[in-house]
C-alpha cells in the first residue's frame, strides 16, 4: 500500500551525511556536477527516505519502499543562468539547491497526504487530463503518456492548473506531478477506489 511508512536507514560504508535543519542528505557518489545519494526527513512523527540526484540544471528525488511511485522534479535550470544560480557549484549543494530540496519535500508531503486522503481525487483529475491527450493521439494508453513528449508538457500544465484548482497547492515541476501519479497506478491499482476506475483503465494499467 503506498501509503504505509517503512523507515530506512543507509548502510554504506562510504556515505557522507550532511545534516540540514530541514533534511539530511546522505551523499553516495559526487563530482564537481553531479551528487547522488538519499534524503531523509521528517513527518508526522515518521521518517521518510527517498533518493536524489543533483546536477547543476535539475534535482529529482524517488520515493523508497512503500512511496517509491512519488517522482518529483524542481524546475530545470536553463544552462545559460549565471552559475551563482546552480542547485550545484563545484560538487557542493547550493543555497539555491537547498532551498529547492525542502520545497521538493513539501512536494512530496503534500502529494503523500492528498493520496492517502483523496485517491479518487487524483484518479479523477488524472483522467480528464489524460482525455484531453486523447483527442490529440487516439492511439493512447490510460496511464501511459509518455513523460518526454511534447504531449506531457501540455498535460501535465493542464493537471497542474487543475491540480491547484481543486487543492489550492501548486508543484515546482507538474511533469514530475503526472509521472508520480501514472507510476503509482501502474504499482498500486487497488489503491484508487475502485467504483471510480473503468474495467478497461484497470486492464491497461495492470
Amino acid at each position: 500500500m503506498f501509503v504505509q511508512h517503512h523507515s530506512q536507514k543507509s548502510n554504506s560504508k562510504d556515505s557522507l551525511v550532511i545534516p540540514s535543519k530541514d533534511f539530511e542528505l546522505i551523499i553516495h557518489s559526487k563530482s564537481s556536477q553531479k551528487i547522488t545519494g538519499i534524503i531523509q526527513f521528517q513527518y508526522l512523527q515518521n521518517t521518510f527516505s527517498a533518493d536524489i540526484l543533483i546536477t547543476p540544471t535539475i534535482i529529482q528525488i524517488k520515493g523508497q519502499q512503500g512511496f517509491d511511485g512519488i517522482q518529483l522534479a524542481a524546475p530545470f535550470l536553463p544552462s545559460t543562468e549565471i552559475t551563482e544560480c546552480f542547485y550545484v557549484e563545484k560538487g557542493m549543494l547550493s543555497k539555491k539547491g537547498d532551498q529547492n530540496i525542502v520545497w521538493l519535500i513539501l512536494d512530496f508531503i503534500h502529494l503523500y497526504n492528498v493520496l492517502r486522503l483523496k485517491p479518487g481525487k487524483v484518479l479523477e483529475l488524472y483522467r480528464e487530463a489524460f482525455n484531453i491527450a486523447k483527442v490529440e493521439d487516439p492511439s493512447l494508453v490510460f496511464g501511459h503518456l509518455d513523460i518526454n513528449s511534447q504531449l506531457a508538457d501540455k498535460v501535465s500544465f493542464l493537471l497542474g492548473k487543475q491540480w491547484k484548482r481543486n487543492f489550492k497547492y501548486e508543484f515546482g515541476n507538474n511533469l514530475g506531478l503526472l509521472a508520480s501519479i501514472q507510476t503509482l497506478l501502474a504499482n498500486y491499482p487497488h489503491q484508487f477506489t475502485p467504483t471510480v476506475i473503468t474495467n478497461l483503465e484497470q486492464s491497461a494499467i495492470i
